[in-house]
C-alpha cells in the first residue's frame, strides 16, 4: 500500500467513527421522557412548596382566629393527589412483583405527609375559629 492510500483509508475510518449513527425515533423518545420528567418534577415542587406555604398560613390563621374553607378544599385536593400517587406507586411495585418497601416508597410517603399535614392544620384552624 502506498502512503496516500493509507492516509485515505485512515480518513475513511475516522469519518466512519465521527459520523453520528441515527436511531429512528430516539429524539422523540428523549423529548417525551424529558417532558414527562419535567412535569413530574414540577408537580412535586408545586405540591411541596404549596403544602409548606399552606401549613404556615393555616397556623397563622389559627392564631388569628380566622377560617378558610378554600384552604381546606385545596389541602384536601393536594392530599388526594399525593395519596393517589402513593397508591399507584405501591400498586405498580406489587404488580411487577417488586418489594414495595424501598427507598422510593419513603420518598413518596414523605411527599404524601406534607399535604396531609396541611389538611390537618387547615381543619384545626377552621375548628378553632368556630369555637
Amino acid at each position: 500500500m502506498t502512503d496516500a492510500n493509507c492516509d485515505d483509508q485512515a480518513a475513511r475510518i475516522l469519518m466512519c467513527l465521527l459520523e453520528p449513527t441515527v436511531i429512528p425515533g430516539l429524539d422523540r423518545a428523549i423529548l417525551e421522557l424529558l417532558l414527562i420528567s419535567t412535569a413530574i418534577v414540577g408537580a412535586v415542587l408545586l405540591l411541596t412548596i404549596g403544602s409548606i406555604v399552606g401549613i404556615f398560613r393555616a397556623r397563622r390563621r389559627r392564631k388569628r382566629g380566622g377560617h378558610s374553607k378554600a384552604a381546606v378544599g385545596l389541602a384536601a385536593f393536594a392530599a388526594s393527589i399525593s395519596a393517589l400517587w402513593l397508591s399507584y406507586w405501591v400498586g405498580d411495585n406489587i404488580y411487577h412483583h417488586a418489594n414495595p418497601l424501598d427507598g422510593l416508597l419513603a420518598i413518596n410517603f414523605g411527599l404524601c405527609v406534607l399535604p396531609v399535614s396541611w389538611l390537618v392544620t387547615a381543619i384545626r384552624a377552621n375548628t378553632s375559629a368556630a369555637l
